[in-house]
């Protein structure tokens, strides 16, 4: 768990940021006023925002904790290769498959149509799969 410290440097940046914020909307609008167009930002909100930037960055890395490594080595070392590849929530046993490789219905053959020649090549029709 992050200290309240890093917590508090995070929204001392962030409050930072927002008030460089202002100040740009601010400058803006006074520029406008005295009808100057080609001025820049003055140095002191470009600093404010950049120092503001980087101590939000700063304490944003304390209060995320530690990093894992990318080496996918130290992940994987207690993995079998049977594992590696399961994804348990990708399983699923209510599908088509029920219907298309169960055993065909038994057809009596007086009462099945002169047309159809082979029972066994008689359509059966697809059951709605019940929830």
């Amino acid at each position: 768990m992050a200290s309240s410290f890093w917590k508090g440097v995070v929204g001392i940046g962030l409050f930072a940021l927002a008030h460089a914020a202002f100040s740009a909307a601010q400058h803006r609008s006074y520029m406008r006023l005295t009808e100057k167009e080609n001025e820049t930002l003055p140095i002191d909100i470009v600093l404010q925002t950049l120092f503001a930037f980087l101590i939000t960055c700063y304490g944003i890395v304390h209060v995320a904790g530690d990093f894992k490594d990318m080496d996918a080595t130290s992940e994987l070392q207690n993995k079998t290769f049977d594992t590696v590849r399961n994804h348990p929530s990708f399983y699923i046993f209510n599908h088509r498959g029920r219907v298309l490789f169960s055993a065909p219905e038994v057809v009596n053959s007086s009462q099945s149509s002169p047309l159809v020649s082979n029972p066994s090549l008689k359509l059966r029709k697809l059951e709605p799969l019940r929830r």
